[in-house]
């Protein structure tokens, strides 16, 4: 359930978050509405922001972040980040088959960034207790406990911006509507 209360901050309406509208045109080249709906706790848009520099620099590389990133939002049915994460994840060389993959919810064709693709839902799906079989299929595509770690960051990361905008409605930016989604219905 969406809540209208929420704002869309702007530099104006929203002075205690003037370093996170800086972070976020510095790190996307614009000011997202995920971050104006985050300035009303100025803590949570520092978190975010934060939170996804430390992630971009983790042992995944850009197209397994992506991976990560879209497979939450997914999980999460977050329409906002999957639009967003669609465009970065093309963005970063991450085939279309693989992002329309990832939107569908269907194996992916690269045998790595399926077993990432995998472990992701049974890290959400089993909140975090996966059990040895999970664990040993990750390893098996040569991922290891560093990368596993840096996979709960991304779920982290992603939670927040997901529970974000499920609760404050944020509206798809122009620049991701043309990748614009819809969870399906439970």
């Amino acid at each position: 359930m969406q809540h209208a209360d929420f704002p869309l901050h702007d530099r104006d309406s929203a002075p205690e978050a003037a370093a996170a509208f800086d972070s976020a045109q510095a790190t996307f080249g614009m000011i997202p509405n995920l971050t104006r709906k985050m300035a009303t706790s100025p803590a949570l848009a520092k978190a975010y922001l934060d939170l996804t520099s430390l992630f971009e620099g983790c042992s995944l590389s850009a197209q397994e972040r992506g991976v990560v990133l879209l497979s939450v939002s997914r999980f999460h049915g977050c329409d906002y980040c999957m639009a967003a994460h669609s465009v970065t994840g093309r963005m970063t060389g991450l085939p279309d088959s693989e992002v329309d993959a990832l939107r569908e919810d269907r194996p992916l064709t690269d045998a790595r960034l399926e077993a990432l693709r995998r472990f992701v839902n049974a890290m959400l799906e089993q909140r975090g207790w996966v059990d040895a079989a999970n664990l040993a299929a990750f390893r098996d595509a040569g991922f290891g406990e560093q990368q596993v770690l840096d996979v709960i960051l991304g779920i982290g990361l992603k939670t927040l911006s997901n529970y974000t905008n499920h609760i404050a409605g944020t509206p798809v930016d122009q620049a991701f509507a043309h990748e614009r989604w819809k969870a399906p219905a439970s």
